[in-house]
């Protein structure tokens, strides 16, 4: 030690003092410490083999300035500290360069005394340098193994994130319509019921409409499955496009759609609206496309998902069974006007052809007899009373072709109404037209709807009583037009609306019961509906619903010149017979 301090008295004998000399070495000691805390941000900002050397500077001088302290083991930890940042090159030199310092350091102590001390310091030195390779190596390795588990976790991440996107749209495609794209009912109840959550939340109404397409069967029928698949794709399209987008809108059990949305009553109606018009812009001349109704409103009809949409549903099947209703009902009234029509043939054969002769009987006998020349003003007005009747069962049984032609509905009305104003004024009623905007131009029998605005204008004005009004007004509703003629008469009761368009029915003293029937046949055969709406004391509106143009039909083969008489020659037992089938309807 003494030998340490005399080497070092004749480097810099100021450091002879203690105090500074600890202060010395602490401080070394303090940036040895620090330098090898932060080698791995430090050691790759400073050239090659210059960080280790410093290093190696600061443990020389910690060195020499504890004197006899053995260092050996410092000088090792520090070695292997740095080799963690040293390249295989660098370790070997820093080993080298450490074993020479520390040597030098203690040269005046036992220098070439001991070489087997030497070759142990040697051996330590370059196991201390194999080892520093070997765990850089090791470490090198275990980045490697890092990296690519962490390759290998980003995979499986990826795989994950992949997974879970397969299954979310796997979920959606199991929610959707495969046809239209749109929610299936399983995903539909989904969405009311995330909607009314946040109705709740935020207090508003939500509605759920059912729509039904009533007679798509006919579509697929007439047309083909194919047709009847693109009109739903179409009719789902212009659903998406015309609709809200907060609007949640289903397809299931084939032809029908549902939709819920939230809103106050104004916006269901425009729901409504939309909905009408998106399906009455696929009628067609081919393909008539009719639909019903059913909606539930939350929270006034029911207080969650499944209840409101099973009450929409519940709606919708009320109104597809009056539908069924009323085309039984429409059947069964065909059933009666072809009995009346069978009927009205023998009546003509059996009863025309007496009755002339009858009243040319009384004609000529009551020119030379008195006695009947006073009932001759009561016999002939009741028997022109039964030709009337047989005339009118004549029309409604006549099988006459139909004659379409394109005309100005405008003119066609206005000339009914110049035809029975001079009968109004004198009944003191008034005609009223409204006519539209723009004139609407028909294709239909000319004859034969004039005739059935005849006869409604007539059995308005009788239906007046006292000063009145009679309006006829018409316009143009997407591919057909709409007749309304209304009157401010005392109107029809109730217990007789369900009779009006039969045959034989009349509330009037003097009236035959058949001209609503003949106007409902000829409605009927042009591919329209008539149907009435009255209250008692607020008069009756007759609502004509007809398309524009007329369906084109085959060409039919001209008749054979002698055709057999379809009406065969009744005797009178079979016309008694089939008048009282006729009133038993």
């Amino acid at each position: 030690m003494a030998n340490r301090y005399e080497a070092l008295g004749a480097m810099a004998p100021w450091l002879f003092e203690p105090e500074l000399r600890w202060f010395t070495t602490g401080v070394a000691l303090g940036i040895l410490l620090l330098m090898l805390w932060m080698r791995r941000k430090w050691a790759p900002k400073f050239p090659f083999l210059l960080y280790p050397l410093i290093v190696l500077l600061l443990l020389a001088v910690s060195d020499r300035l504890t004197g006899d302290v053995s260092f050996l083991w410092v000088y090792l930890v520090v070695l292997a500290l740095l080799h963690d940042r040293l390249s295989t090159e660098t370790t070997v030199v820093s080993a080298i360069c450490f074993f020479l310092v520390y040597e030098w350091v203690g040269f005046g102590a036992a220098a070439g005394e001991d070489y087997f001390r030497l070759l142990g310091e040697i051996t330590l030195f370059a196991c201390s340098a194999w080892l520093g390779i070997y765990l850089r190596r090791v470490q090198r390795r275990w980045d490697d193994l890092k990296e690519e588990n962490r390759k290998l976790l980003r995979k499986v991440e990826d795989a994950h994130t992949r997974l879970h996107s397969h299954i979310d749209e796997l979920k959606e495609i199991s929610r959707r319509d495969y046809l239209t794209g749109m929610y299936n009912f399983g995903g539909f109840q989904e969405q009311v019921t995330k909607s009314l959550s946040r109705c709740l939340a935020a207090e508003q109404a939500y509605h759920v409409i059912c729509v039904d397409l009533v007679d798509f069967r006919q579509v697929n029928t007439k047309e083909g499955v194919d047709a009847g698949d693109q009109l739903l794709i179409g009719i789902a399209r212009e659903m998406k496009k015309k609709l809200p987008p907060y609007a949640q809108v289903a397809r299931y059990d084939g032809d029908q759609f549902a939709i819920g949305l939230m809103g106050d009553d104004s916006t269901m109606r425009l729901i409504l609206d939309t909905v009408e018009q998106v399906i009455n812009g696929f009628r067609s001349e081919r393909c008539r496309v009719h639909y019903c109704l059913g909606t539930a409103s939350y929270p006034m009809d029911a207080q969650n998902g499944a209840e409101l949409i099973r009450l929409a549903e519940y709606r919708l099947s009320i109104e597809q069974t009056r539908i069924r209703h009323r085309e039984e009902e429409q059947r069964r009234h065909l059933e009666k006007l072809s009995a009346v029509g069978l009927l009205a043939a023998g009546l003509a054969h059996e009863i025309r052809n007496p009755l002339t002769s009858i009243r040319g009987f009384i004609q000529i006998s009551a020119a030379e007899s008195p006695e009947v020349k006073k009932w001759e003003s009561v016999i002939l007005p009741e028997i022109d009373r039964i030709n009337d009747l047989l005339k009118q069962f004549l029309h409604l049984s006549e099988s006459r072709p139909v004659r379409h032609t394109l005309f100005n509905l405008d003119r066609l009305i206005d000339d009914v109404l110049q035809l029975l104003n001079p009968r109004a004024i004198l009944m003191g009623h008034e005609l009223v037209p409204r006519p539209p905007a723009s004139p609407v131009i028909v294709e239909a029998d000319t004859e034969q709807l004039k005739q059935v605005l005849i006869n409604l204008v007539q059995n308005g004005l009788e239906s007046l009583k006292s000063k009145g009004m009679v309006s006829v007004g018409w316009k143009e509703a997407g591919d057909r037009v709409v007749v309304r003629v209304r009157d401010s008469g005392s109107g029809i009761p109730p217990e007789h609306m369900s009779r009006i368009f039969d045959p034989f029915f009349s509330t009037k003293g003097d009236g035959t019961g058949m001209g609503l029937s003949i106007c409902h046949r000829i409605i009927s055969e042009h591919g329209g509906q008539i149907h009435v709406t009255s209250q008692p004391g607020r008069g009756t509106t007759f609502n004509i619903h007809m398309p524009l143009r007329q369906p084109v039909r085959e060409e039919e083969s001209p008749p054979e010149p002698e055709q057999v008489p379809l009406v065969p020659n009744l005797n009178r037992s079979e016309v008694v017979e089939r008048v009282n089938m006729l009133r038993s309807f």
